[in-house]
């Protein structure tokens, strides 16, 4: 979602284009729990956190989706977000995508399973993050969300994490130290909910995860 961090990167969450068939995968979707290791929960004071845009350090974080797309994805993230992979297997309108999204500072890749072309482009809402205080984060994602008819709805615990909580309208969004933790959205008859079903704080994340493929050639898309 940022996202993921704002995984709303999602994703964050892949590209959308039509997927290989099942079965097709190459190894990086095999390696999606290999590094995990035990959790310990440690944060840094908000003061040190300036042009950091999640509160934890590092972190890999499985997901689950229902409603009209259903899938799973993993997050692995590094120095407080500024290094994000995620890895995600979307279905919707019975089409599954496969595929991955890095974000490295300001720059994002998209690439699908077996392809041998990708997307790039700058992500300027990772680079208006990276120029404000820690403190300041919740404040900023706030406005975001307010920009989607969601207001600040006091807190609420999820996955054992006590979580802000954005809603209005078109849902609600439930968010941790910068990550989102759960969000439902309903837009007339079409209902999503994505949710973690996993979380693994301050961990050792692979550096494999956050090398940007030698062997795809990614077009520059304009920045969102």
């Amino acid at each position: 979602m940022l996202i993921t961090l704002v995984p709303a990167i999602c994703l964050m969450s892949g590209c959308r284009s039509k997927s290989k068939p099942a079965g097709a995968e190459t190894g990086a979707a095999t390696e999606v729990v290999a590094d995990q290791v035990p959790d310990a929960e440690n944060t840094e004071p908000e003061t040190d956190l300036k042009g950091k845009p999640l509160g934890i350090r590092s972190g890999i974080i499985e997901y689950s989706y229902s409603g009209n797309k259903t899938g799973k994805s993993t997050q692995y993230f590094d120095d407080f977000g500024l290094k994000s992979a995620v890895y995600a297997e979307i279905t919707s309108d019975g089409e599954t995508s496969k595929g991955w999204s890095l974000t490295l500072g300001e720059d994002q890749y998209m690439w699908e399973l077996n392809s041998s072309q990708g997307m790039k482009a700058k992500n300027p809402m990772v680079k208006q993050m990276m120029e404000i205080s820690g403190g300041d984060i919740l404040e900023y994602m706030a406005g975001m969300y307010e920009q989607m008819g969601m207001t600040k709805s006091g807190t609420e615990t999820f996955q054992g994490k006590e979580c802000t909580v954005f809603k209005g309208d078109l849902g609600r969004v439930l968010i941790w130290k910068g990550l989102m933790m759960m969000m439902e959205m309903k837009m007339g008859d079409i209902v999503s909910r994505q949710e973690v079903t996993s979380i693994k704080t301050n961990v050792n994340v692979d550096g494999k995860y956050f090398r940007i493929p030698d062997n795809i050639t990614f077009n520059e898309i304009p920045g969102f």
